[in-house]
């Protein structure tokens, strides 16, 4: 499928966005997930990946990539958005408590915060929520 990726670039106040997130980490392998991220573009799971599963999270304090061990705040480079929820997608923001800008990632996409209108969210990622609930 072809990245389609909704983006929403403001201030975000935060208030009823998500609620405070648990230390869930889906199924470790991003097999069965809601979101899975990457450390590195291309999706490569051999630089690192994390499950993100389905709770919103205000910070990624103390998640870190499968297989390289590297901090997740802050180093988002690609992501592999599953289609499983009834949301729209997924929200990714600069800062922790949902606040910054922010980018909207449709469910069922997949890509790199590479091009010229989400690249300035490659490695600035801080916490995320889903959209369109």
């Amino acid at each position: 499928m072809t990245v389609t990726t909704a983006i929403a670039v403001g201030l975000a106040a935060g208030t009823a966005l998500a609620p405070a997130a648990s230390a869930a980490t889906g199924d470790k392998n991003c097999s069965r997930t809601e979101i899975c991220v990457y450390n590195d573009y291309g999706r490569d799971k051999d630089k690192g990946y994390y499950d993100l599963d389905s709770p919103a999270l205000k910070n990624f304090h103390g998640r870190y990539y499968f297989n390289d061990g590297a901090y997740l705040g802050d180093s988002i480079s690609s992501w592999t958005a599953g289609s499983g929820t009834s949301c729209a997608g997924y929200k990714f923001f600069v800062n922790v408590d949902f606040r910054g800008a922010s980018i909207q990632i449709a469910k069922g996409t997949k890509g790199n915060f590479d091009s010229p209108w989400n690249g300035p969210y490659n490695n600035i990622i801080s916490s995320y929520s889903k959209y369109g609930c």
